[in-house]
């Protein structure tokens, strides 16, 4: 009786957020009794790699397109995204999943508290907030306090605004970074910071900081109240610590392992790389400046890289029929390539905290050790040369720092273009054949599974936001 009780709460839940809630059946035929008495740790490895590896596929499709990394050539279904093409599966793909997962993280929190496990609440607030944040920054609106509830009887959630949303999620970091007891070790393994061993456990408050970091520069823009809330942040480092070097950084380092292999480890290697190429922008740009990640990321054409127009013109069988540089294949089986928050990063929000007169240092240090940081991240060792390229050396401007911080995110989910749409760098191209009168899109548009089973409150949404489409900007945007 209690196995049919969880299975129709699923069903409820799946509903309640529109085809997002569901747990695997399999699971429960291969783990029944995993479902009576579950602990928070139980939780945190698979959804933390089924968090990561979903936002990974996505953003191989999507945000490269968006950020103007990558092109598809062919001509059909979601491929045209580069054209600024947004079809209902490119709708559908960050919704329904990272809900399901968002699930798993609260029912983690819930556990946890329930046995007044501090460490693994504060863990479960924090990966809760980053996959919140993942998802209202996609779509605008979008459910959160009233999603999930489908026990409850509610399967028709109301949408929270993304200040709604925002706030919450910085109340839950403060209580995150206040709840760690760095004299307890986890009760379980920990594949992202091995935090079974206590002296780990300062990684897992660090990353809850560099993530507040991030957030709250995202929002700054937004007034006094946020600009206010980042000072008292970075005027107060005993309280909040943030990340020292690239072991603090929070990547996912895949065993390769079954089940924890890298997230294109089983794809075919014509549905990786075959009709995936770089565009001529992001490969102009690491060619420009000699930057010794390119032979890292991609291929060769004949002696050198040459990459593919953005929004090339559809009519012409030539481009689809060329040579361009790809992903190389290594990218498959790579570690690296499970990033949540690189220590790089954080590194260039400071360097942009200190250009906008929102902290005291010097932003010279910290974007020089942003870049090195991004460089040895990839076993780069050779510094010194690249950081004093003309094109490369610190300039005073955030679009230098910009410019530098949108190619250390290659490979980070959906933040390239999230960027882009926070600060305008780097400046994107302007393709030959395009769609949406050329505008970069600022979202993407609700799935239709919205509109079909929560009409009411999708139409409250769309009419709070102005519409449904790809030209309206999400709540942080300027």
């Amino acid at each position: 009786m209690k196995r049919n009780k969880v299975i129709i709460y699923y069903l409820l839940a799946f509903i309640g957020v529109l085809s997002s809630c569901t747990t695997s059946l399999d699971d429960l035929r291969e783990k029944p009794e995993g479902i009576d008495n579950p602990g928070a740790s139980s939780f945190l490895n698979n959804s933390l790699y089924q968090t990561v590896t979903h936002i990974q596929r996505q953003a191989h499709t999507i945000n490269t397109q968006l950020s103007q990394v990558a092109v598809f050539r062919e001509l059909q279904g979601n491929n045209q995204i580069h054209r600024y093409q947004i079809s209902a599966g490119t709708s559908n793909a960050m919704w329904a999943t990272p809900y399901r997962q968002l699930l798993n993280f609260k029912e983690m929190r819930r556990l946890a508290e329930e046995k007044k496990d501090a460490n693994y609440t504060a863990i479960a607030l924090t990966l809760e907030s980053w996959l919140i944040s993942n998802i209202t920054d996609i779509y605008g609106d979008v459910p959160y306090s009233d999603a999930l509830k489908g026990m409850e009887g509610n399967t028709t959630p109301k949408f929270d605004t993304q200040k709604q949303i925002y706030d919450t999620i910085f109340v839950n970091l403060e209580r995150a970074n206040s709840l760690y007891d760095l004299t307890k070790p986890l009760a379980g393994d920990d594949l992202l910071y091995n935090a079974n061993v206590a002296a780990n456990l300062t990684k897992w408050k660090r990353f809850t900081n560099a993530l507040t970091l991030r957030l709250l520069m995202r929002v700054q823009g937004k007034g006094a109240e946020y600009q206010d809330k980042l000072r008292d942040f970075l005027a107060n480092s005993a309280k909040y610590p943030l990340m020292r070097n690239n072991d603090d950084g929070a990547t996912f380092f895949y065993t390769n392992v079954t089940p924890f292999v890298n997230a294109f480890y089983d794809v075919r290697d014509l549905s990786f790389n075959g009709s995936i190429k770089f565009s001529h922008s992001f490969i102009g740009k690491l060619a420009s400046t000699n930057d010794p990640r390119l032979p890292l990321w991609a291929t060769t054409v004949g002696s050198g890289y040459v990459g593919m127009p953005i929004g090339y013109p559809a009519v012409d069988p030539a481009y689809r029929t060329g040579s361009y540089s790809t992903y190389i294949l290594d990218l498959k089986r790579s570690k690296y390539f499970g990033d949540i928050m690189q220590y790089s990063e954080q590194q260039f929000l400071l360097a942009e905290a200190v250009v906008r007169g929102l902290m005291v240092g010097n932003a010279k240090t910290y974007y020089d050790d942003a870049v090195t940081s991004s460089l040895t991240y990839w076993g780069i060792t050779n510094t010194t040369s690249f950081l004093l390229h003309p094109d490369v050396s610190y300039n005073g401007t955030v679009e230098r720092i910009m410019d530098q911080k949108y190619v250390a995110l290659f490979g980070n989910g959906f933040q390239q273009w999230h960027e882009i749409r926070r600060t305008g760098y780097p400046t994107l191209v302007l393709g030959e054949d395009m769609h949406n009168d050329g505008k970069h899109p600022a979202r993407l548009p609700y799935p239709a599974s919205v509109l079909l089973y929560n009409k009411t409150n999708y139409d409250a949404v769309v009419n709070r936001m102005g519409g449904d489409n790809l030209n309206v900007k999400v709540w942080w945007m300027n």
